[in-house]
Order: structure tokens, then sequence, then C-alpha cells
């Protein structure tokens, strides 16, 4: 009788159990021929010593930049088994172009006596760098303040970076970190997909804090430690698939960001804000949900352009749910806004900042730019007693061509509020 026609008689429980053996089977035949063969792949436990311990409990990262830098010579990619590897060296592990780390199920933890800025991995002009699972785990419970340690630190023209399936925690700066040269030479084709960065960047004390709080970002950081995922100068981009929840200043931060795509992410109970753009141009933000931050929920400004909001949900910000000043042709469509603007108004007037969506143009903008040509319209608008308005717009003399229209205003106030000499410039129409 042949194999096969035994393996059909089986009962259902045994054929079960079969298949199980067969699969733990071929992933052991994998893993021997990666570990003995090497000839795809360098498992890094090959450079630890004999009798290496699994619980990090004793660190091996200079055996591990050893075999990242083999992989490199050979032109082979690296496997980190499933364990967890201690980190207690800032400087991090290196990554060099052309490499793929396998880290799934591998646990990157990061000692309590760390008082220097660092990374857990760090490259300079990489390209073709791809990070595949993994989790790495920090202690901002008991770093000082202003130790700013990074999960993934990419900088310079690195192009062609692929970061998916990951988890980070508990760090003092992003989470990803990619931070291109300038706007004549970005970084290029960066795509984060499917990570979780959860309790992550550095701590930035509310504008309107009591007396004797912080205000604004602790000593010894600095503005590109805020942000979960924080992008500077990177041009082809996706963000798919992920949560940013807990920051300890900002959800996200594209700065100066071209031809992105934000897309179905989960953006929550950030210390400041949700989603940020800062001198981006032709950036798409679809299917988001972003809820429960702490300042303004989506903020587009510093002479953004061409940048659309749409099919989203936003709600419950401290702030406004958006804030849009001093851009040009951005689209906000079919987006649900909800009860934001849950922190008081300010005495000073552009401390108005309780509306669901507010207009105006900011107290200082380095890039000069208009606040023009902006359509607003489709969205569900739900407003309470304790706001100003459902939407808000300051004119001033560089403002023009706002077209607010067929929008569903619910709740308490379903005020549209226009103020300043300037109102004709602002198109307000069919709101149900």
């Amino acid at each position: 009788m042949s194999i096969d026609h035994k393996r059909c008689l089986l009962k259902p429980y045994e054929r079960a159990w079969s298949l199980v053996a067969m699969i733990l089977l071929q992933s052991a035949m994998v893993r021997s021929t990666v570990v003995q063969g090497g000839e795809t792949s360098i498992d890094v436990t090959s450079h630890l010593p004999a009798g290496y311990v699994r619980d990090g409990s004793i660190c091996y990262q200079p055996q591990l930049q050893m075999a990242l830098e083999a992989a490199e010579e050979s032109g082979r990619n690296v496997v980190f088994p499933p364990i967890t590897y201690q980190l207690n060296d800032p400087a991090g592990l290196r990554v060099h172009s052309g490499l793929t780390l396998d880290l799934q199920g591998a646990r990157f933890v990061w000692v309590e006596e760390i008082d220097a800025d660092g990374q857990a991995f760090v490259g300079e002009n990489v390209s073709d760098v791809t990070f595949l699972g993994g989790e790495i785990v920090g202690r901002n419970d008991l770093w000082e303040p202003g130790v700013n340690v990074r999960g993934i630190h990419l900088k310079g023209s690195c192009k062609r970076i692929r970061v998916q399936d990951m988890h980070m925690q508990d760090l003092t700066s992003n989470g990803v970190g990619i931070f291109g040269v300038d706007d004549k030479t970005p970084a290029r084709d960066v795509w984060v997909v499917d990570t979780i960065i959860d309790n992550c960047c550095n701590v930035y004390g509310d504008y309107q804090a009591p007396k004797g709080e912080l205000h604004g970002p602790e000593k010894g950081s600095v503005r590109e430690d805020q942000g979960s995922v924080a992008f500077y100068y990177v041009e082809d981009f996706v963000v798919r698939g992920c949560r940013f929840s807990r920051s300890r200043s900002d959800g996200t931060h594209f700065y100066h960001c071209t031809n992105g795509h934000f897309s179905d992410n989960r953006v929550d109970r950030s210390k400041m804000g949700g989603y940020f753009l800062e001198g981006c141009e032709h950036v798409l933000a679809t299917n988001c949900v972003i809820r429960d931050n702490g300042s303004r929920g989506v903020t587009i400004e510093r002479g953004s352009e061409a940048c659309t909001l749409v099919g989203c949900t936003i709600e419950r910000s401290g702030r406004e749910g958006l804030w849009i000043p001093d851009s040009r042709r951005c689209v906000i469509t079919d987006n649900l806004f909800r009860l934001n603007g849950r922190k008081p108004n300010n005495v000073e007037p552009r401390r108005i900042w309780n509306a669901n969506i507010t207009v105006d143009e900011a107290g200082h903008d380095p890039s000069g730019s208009p606040t023009e040509h902006y359509l607003i319209a489709d969205n569900i608008i739900e407003t309470d007693a304790s706001q100003i308005a459902a939407i808000r717009v300051e004119t001033k003399d560089d403002l023009s061509n706002i077209v607010i229209r067929d929008n569903v205003l619910l709740g308490e106030n379903r005020e549209i509020l226009i103020e300043g000499e300037f109102a004709e410039r602002v198109n307000v129409s069919g709101h149900e």
C-alpha cells in the first residue's frame, strides 16, 4: 500500500498532526540549509560563542556586527533566530546596502544603563535594505531625559528601504527615522508597512501646560526626535497598515517629503499631534483613524502643496481635528470629524483652536506660503457646544479661493465661522 494511500486512511486528528509534523520538518530542513550551506543567508548565531544564552542576559552586540559585516562581504542576507538579543552600546548595529535582515521572532532589548543618544540599527547612504519582523524594546521609564534612542535610524541618500512587520516600544526617539540630506538630495523609495510603534519619542510638553511643567521638547532633544515615524526629505514613500500609539510627542512627522501615501494607519493617544505634514508636496492620507491625540489630529502647514486627506476618521483631538494654514491646492473630502477641540481656547487670537477644522495663517511661517485653493467637501462634521465652530476660517490678505461645500453638519454647534475682512474669498454652499 502506498504511503499516500496509508495517509488517506488516517483519522482526521491524525492527519492534522501528520501535517504539522511535515511542516515542522520542512522548516527545520530549510533552517539547516541556511545555517549549514550558507549559500543564501548567514545565521548570526554562527558568530556567537559556544553555549550562548538565548534570554538576553549577555550582550553579543560585537558578534552580531561581525555577522552583518560578513553578510556584506559575501552578498548574503542575515537571519536573526527568534531569541532575545541584549543591546548595550548606543552606537547600534550598522547595516549595509543590499541586506535583508530576517528578524522574525527576534527581540532586541536595551539595557537600563544607556546615557547617550543612539539607535538599534543605523545606516548611511544605504540602498536595498529590508527589515522583516522583530521587536525593539527600550527603557524610557529609566533613561534620563535627553537620552534619545531610536529603533531604526537611516540618513543620507538612502533608497529602496523596506520596514515590515516590526514592533517597537518604549524608545526615546523615533521608532523609524529616515533623514535625507535636503530637498535636492532626498532619501527615496521608502516603505514602512504593518508595523507597530508604541510609547516612543522624546517628551514634548503641551503649550498650555501649567506653570512649572514642561513646555515644548525636553532638554537635550531636538525636533527630529518627535514622531513615532519621522521622515525628513523623503521622496516616494508608503506608510501603510501601521499603528502609532502613545507617542510622547507627535504621532508622525513628515518634513519636506514628496509623493507619499499614508494609508490604512491608526494614530492614537499621542501627547501632541497625530498626523503632521510640514512643507510636503503630493502626499495622500486615506482610510486612517486618527483618534485621542493631545493636540491637533491633523496638521498640514508651512508651504505644503497638493496634499489630500480622504476617507479618514479624526476624533477627540485636544485641539482641531484639522489645522491647515499656509498651504496650497489641498483637498479635504469624505472624512469624519467628530468632537475635536477637547482643550479650551486661549485668549490670544492665534490660539483659538477648538473648532473641528481651522483655516488661517500661522503666526510664524518660514515658507512664506499663501493660504489658497482649498476644497473642503462631503465631510461629516460633529461639533458640540464647547467648540467655537464646526469650521472656522480667519481671512487675511494672503488667503484666497477657499471652497467649503456639501458637508454634513451634526451636533449642537453647526456654524461655519468666517472671520476677517476678506470673507468674500471663501465660498460656502450646500450644507445640511
